[in-house]
């Protein structure tokens, strides 16, 4: 089984490795239907292994457990785990976990003309722009979310 084991904690995020050994989850390779479903759609059992399909680079990926609501917009709550590839390049647009100043945050990174922002997914927070006396580095790019339902 597959475990999350904490590596550093600041005062809004915890930092986790994945360890243990590998588990496949039962996979049905079928759209289930939101609406009325089809009995006679037939199913493929197959199985999936959660580590090949959260993470593309596995030396370069870690989980942070998310505290606050600056990204409730973009479905990162409070209590959710993130999947951070340090491998990938950010993007404009994408969100990604930077260091401002020797903190830890995460936003959506928004490039626009010559300027840098990090934006906010919620409206009672301000962006950030990015300016010489800001102390920034992208940390990695948020690839996916855990959250409970």
């Amino acid at each position: 089984m597959r475990k999350l084991k904490r590596i550093h904690a600041s005062k809004e995020l915890s930092f986790y490795s994945i360890e243990g050994k590998v588990l496949d989850i039962p996979f049905y390779e079928s759209n289930v239907p939101a609406g009325f479903p089809s009995p006679a759609e037939d199913f493929m059992d197959l199985d999936l292994n959660l580590q090949e399909y959260l993470v593309q680079h596995p030396s370069a990926t870690f989980c942070v457990k998310v505290t606050g609501d600056s990204m409730q917009n973009a479905g990162i709550f409070s209590g959710d785990v993130m999947v951070v590839d340090r491998a990938l390049e950010p993007k404009n647009k994408t969100i990604v976990l930077a260091v401002l100043d020797g903190e830890f945050t995460v936003k959506r990174i928004h490039k626009k003309g010559d300027s840098l922002y990090l934006n906010p997914e919620n409206e009672n927070f301000k962006p950030i722009e990015i300016t010489e006396e800001i102390d920034f580095k992208v940390w990695g790019v948020v690839t996916h979310i855990i959250h409970k339902v």
